[in-house]
């Protein structure tokens, strides 16, 4: 039990030293930010400085200006993050049975991390595999400052192939390595790959269908499950400090579906929507992650198909919109603007356009504030910064706002779905920062893993009713198979109070442990998905707890017996 406690303190003094209170550049906490304060929060905002192509690196905070809704805002943290060449810092080692969803490194660490998402789920195979190619030869010239994860998202779903290294060898192994259950050739000697007429056939109609109604189907489908992807990966980068890219290797899709034509629009079998709802929910999760989404065409120089050469007669005819190419890459402007980004699009090169995303974040500003008259009014607050030094302005590039939400609407139907989806995806959520600590017991039941949570205190939405802060804080345990199959799943509610000393002593601790639990596994089960979700801000973060060894047998966690029984540490009672 001792282990557990001092596993315990380990974690919190780490979780602690991964959450700071924010600084000015004088090191001193802000004058804007009480200790005890339940509304005012801190908006941060990336920002891309250039001057003729080429990066800014000398500006101060008293060079810049940022307006919210037209309103000159105090800046009250400011950073600036460059890649300087340094390789990462080699991760703090967890004791064994402990677990965390928090990157916990040392200081020198790089700031800048990047993810290539490829696609292949809104390509056809000639694309496919021209983008695979592409990023094998980008991956061939890996710098070693570079941090570079490498997923692909099918019809399947995400797969991780590789997270962050800053050795190509193993990502290129990864790359080769998939395709459907198959080895692909050699990639990185540029083999091609030729297609049958009727895999194409099958490929199109996977994508398409054969009717107007089975590829609006399919593309809902795909639309919705891309979006809920690049979800998945900007929770799993939240808790990393810093800028993070997203390199979004793909086709694109549109904005809009049955307004192409006058058919189209005039057919009611068909589908007319937008994806305007769903967009706003990505790119809030993206922006609050400080995530900049580049979109990177894989069709490479594409022209209209009705300019193409073995059309006899040219349709110039108007139609409603200028074709699923312009749409699509409407899609990736839109992505790219609204989270700090760029696209990307009408270039075969597209190794040097990963290359240039990546380099385009080589230095980032962070301008953090506190909103005057915070009101959460529930609106988009549109952002202005503007840059300048000794009266000479620059380019910038920035998000372009925010919303101004205070609390997620705690509509039950909306809990369910976010954890549905944190235990489904293959990615931990470090959104909330989440820590445990395991040990095997045979108690009550052969078989059971006692559990130590703790979470990170400032993730934690507690508002103020009274002389005391009140939250809650939604706790949801599965075991799962290497099929994803789900056994014994619990759900626990947390009532939280505190006085105001003892929510004082939480910030500063920088952790929460709550209340032991045990847990009887199955012996099928091969990994624990644990969810917490924070109610008040609808915040969640996600571990995985391996229960087996590669191929071997169940890990041991910290002891083998079931611990005496002990106080719990100081915590506050539960609320009736």
């Amino acid at each position: 039990m001792r282990k557990l406690f001092a596993v315990a303190a380990l974690l919190s003094l780490q979780i602690g030293a991964q959450t700071p209170a924010a600084k000015n550049d004088a090191g001193k906490p802000p004058e804007s930010a009480p200790t005890f304060r339940s509304t005012t929060h801190l908006v941060q905002v990336n920002v891309i400085v250039r001057h003729k192509g080429e990066p800014v690196t000398t500006l101060k905070k008293e060079d810049f200006k940022l307006y919210d809704n037209g309103k000159l805002q105090t800046i009250s943290t400011f950073s600036v993050e460059s890649s300087d060449g340094k390789l990462p810092a080699s991760p703090i080692k967890l004791p064994p049975g402990v677990y965390t969803n928090k990157l916990m490194s040392k200081p020198g660490t790089p700031q800048s991390v990047t993810v290539i998402l490829l696609d292949t789920q809104h390509s056809n195979l000639q694309d496919q595999m021209f983008g695979r190619q592409q990023v094998v030869k980008f991956l061939q010239t890996i710098r070693p400052e570079d941090r570079v994860a490498l997923y692909i998202l099918n019809g399947r779903g995400l797969k991780v192939m590789h997270d962050y290294t800053t050795d190509s060898t193993d990502l290129l192994r990864a790359l080769n390595a998939f395709s459907d259950g198959k080895t692909l050739p050699d990639l990185s000697q540029n083999q091609n790959m030729s297609f049958g007429t009727d895999m194409i056939s099958l490929n199109n109609w996977m994508m398409t269908g054969t009717t107007g109604i089975e590829r609006d189907m399919y593309m809902v489908q795909a639309v919705q499950g891309t979006l809920k992807v690049i979800e998945f990966i900007a929770n799993h980068l939240a808790s990393l400090p810093g800028r993070k890219n997203l390199i979004w290797v793909s086709s694109g899709f549109p904005l809009t579906m049955g307004f192409n034509s006058i058919e189209e629009f005039n057919d009611p079998t068909r589908e007319h929507r937008t994806f305007n709802e769903e967009i706003t929910e990505t790119v809030k999760a993206v922006n609050h992650a400080n995530v900049a989404i580049y979109p990177v065409d894989v069709r490479g120089l594409v022209a209209d198909s009705r300019f193409s050469a073995d059309r006899q007669k040219i349709d110039l005819a108007p139609k409603l919109s200028m074709g699923a190419i312009v749409e699509h890459q409407q899609t990736m402007e839109e992505m790219a603007s609204r989270t700090g980004g760029k696209a990307f699009y009408n270039t075969n090169d597209l190794k040097k356009a990963i290359r240039d995303a990546i380099s385009d974040a080589s230095t980032t500003y962070t301008l953090g504030f506190y909103p005057a008259n915070e009101n959460y009014d529930g609106k988009f607050h549109k952002f202005t910064v503007k840059a300048e030094h000794a009266g000479f302005g620059y380019d910038v590039r920035y998000r372009k706002g925010y919303f101004d939400f205070q609390n997620k609407p705690t509509d039950e139907r909306m809990r369910k779905t976010e954890i549905a989806d944190a235990v489904l995806s293959p990615l931990d959520s470090s959104a909330l920062g989440v820590s445990v600590g395991t040990a095997r017991t045979d108690k009550p039941a052969p078989n059971s893993m006692v559990m130590r949570l703790m979470v990170d205190a400032p993730g934690i939405g507690l508002s103020q009713q009274g002389d005391l802060m009140k939250g809650q804080l939604n706790v949801f345990i599965v075991q799962k198979n290497d099929r994803g199959n789900q056994f014994n799943g619990q759900q626990d509610k947390i009532e939280l109070t505190f006085s105001k000393d003892k929510y004082e002593k939480l910030m500063k601790d920088g952790a929460l442990i709550l209340p032991d639990r045990t847990v009887p596994l199955v012996p099928q089960a091969t990994q624990l998905r644990i969810v917490v979700r924070d109610e008040a801000s609808g915040t969640l973060g996600s571990i995985t707890v391996p229960l087996r060894g590669p191929g071997g047998p169940p890990q041991p966690g910290l002891i083998r017996r079931q611990p005496p029984a002990q106080p719990q540490p100081q915590q506050p009672p539960p609320q009736q």
